[in-house]
């Protein structure tokens, strides 16, 4: 049988159908074991101890995902970290102003580039739902001089240490997909999570440390995570509407450059061929045989399209539930889709749509806050209602921010700063010309 192979798919000429090997759904599948590497016992992240470069990979090769992190990034940006002073009037909280008077505090910003940090982190918490913030205190133990931002990508957490009940170690290379070794890993001491201000005074004082490097834990929780959280828009990976994105355009693109026409669409589980080499006794390791079996697949599945004696008849499918973080997830080994093409070009327009909207829910962006609408009813919110939404947004934002201004509060107290002194994220907030000639105000909370 003539088959075709373009963009990474398969294309049946005589069924007229495309078949799609779907990437597996076990990347989230948690380790069992621990990761030993000399005297370091490392918790792996992800069943190859390589979950978040992938994550990163995936994002990069979807526009829509990578659209709608930037922009909750950059909503939970707003006007960036600022030092602020509580203005109190007869007891009672009245306002914010910006500190402009205060050497010290000025002086740690500019060291640090405070708001490089912020985004730097931001952007972790929003794609990982973990940060690795680390803060490096003076060597007279009078002051935190300096907090730096651990990439997520290379961040390890050690085994929680059995006697204090919580992670002790953090462990940090850039290696962890190529087996590294003791040399390639930097190591540092873990603040308690829920205490690092206390913890850090108690080992300054006790000489309780490695170094005066410290990482402060800093994640959003997810149901069920001791290690690493689960980041809920993660979901598009477990439900397969992520691969389903990713495949629209390298069909589409198949379809214009060689101008095939398409009827189904079959979706293949990594598992299908895997159980039939197996059931059938085909060597892993023989790439002929293997090749030779699929194409015969290949022929079953277009004589099953074509044939006549077929209308109306099924086709046996496995499915199994795979055990993920949010429960059971269904995965079939097999699903075969009807492509309804209306007219000549318009494939898979419904089909990115819908996929574009769902993704878009899932990681809380409304589409007309970021300049299209997919779907019937494009254009249709005012700009009073766009207003709402972006200010709905705003306010979503602050368990973000509460958890990435912790480790600057430890420090603030950490040095003595002023008491009425809180680090805060300004917004700027679109108003009415009647309110404001600007268009726009800013608004303030710690």
């Amino acid at each position: 049988m003539n088959i075709i192979t373009v963009g990474g798919l398969s294309y049946l000429p005589a069924a007229k159908a495309l078949l799609a090997i779907q990437p597996t759904r076990e990347l989230f599948k948690d380790p069992t074991e621990f990761l030993t590497i000399g005297k370091y016992k490392i918790v792996p992240w992800g069943s190859d101890n390589n979950e978040p470069q992938t994550v990163t990979d995936k994002i990069s090769a979807s526009e829509v995902v990578a659209a709608n992190l930037e922009f909750n990034v950059n909503i939970g940006y707003g006007q960036g970290i600022k030092p602020m002073r509580r203005i109190i009037e007869n007891k009672k909280l009245v306002g914010y102003e910006e500190i402009y008077d205060d050497d010290k505090i000025l002086d740690f910003c500019e060291n640090n580039d405070i708001n490089y940090y912020f985004l730097e982190q931001l952007t972790d918490l929003k794609a990982f739902y973990n940060t690795f913030p680390e803060i490096i205190v003076s060597r007279d133990k009078k002051s935190i001089v300096q907090i730096r931002h651990k990439e997520a990508v290379f961040s390890r957490w050690g085994k929680i240490d059995d006697k204090l009940s919580r992670i002790t170690k953090h462990y940090y290379s850039a290696k962890w997909a190529d087996n590294p070794t003791v040399d390639n890993i930097e190591v540092t001491d873990v603040l308690d999570k829920y205490n690092p201000l206390a913890d850090i005074r108690e080992r300054l004082k006790t000489n309780n440390f490695k170094s005066l490097r410290f990482i402060v834990p800093t994640s959003l929780p997810s149901p069920g995570k001791t290690y690493y959280q689960w980041a809920s828009w993660w979901s598009i990976f477990q439900s397969g509407w992520y691969d389903f994105s990713a495949m629209v355009p390298e069909a589409k693109k198949a379809l214009m450059q060689n101008r095939f026409a398409v009827r189904y669409i079959i979706y293949l589980s990594p598992k299908y061929f895997k159980q039939i080499f197996k059931d059938e006794g085909i060597d892993p390791s023989d790439e002929e045989a293997q090749k030779a079996r699929i194409d015969v697949e290949h022929q079953r599945f277009s004589e099953f399209l074509t044939g006549s004696e077929n209308s109306g008849r099924g086709i046996v499918a496995l499915k199994e539930m795979v055990n993920s973080t949010m429960g059971a997830v269904e995965e079939k080994y097999i699903e075969i889709i009807p492509v309804d093409a209306g007219k000549e070009g318009g494939e898979f327009i419904d089909d990115s749509e819908e996929v574009s909207n769902i993704i878009s829910y899932v990681m809380g962006v409304h589409s007309s806050l970021i300049g299209s609408t997919p779907g019937k009813n494009k254009g249709s919110f005012s700009g009073t209602d766009k207003r709402e939404l972006f200010l709905m947004k705003q306010a979503l934002m602050r368990p973000y921010r509460d958890r990435l201004l912790r480790p600057l509060t430890v420090i603030k107290n950490f040095n003595n700063w002023d008491r009425n002194m809180v680090w805060a994220v300004p917004d700027i907030e679109f108003t009415t010309l009647d309110q404001n000639k600007s268009g726009q105000q800013t608004k303030v909370s710690e």
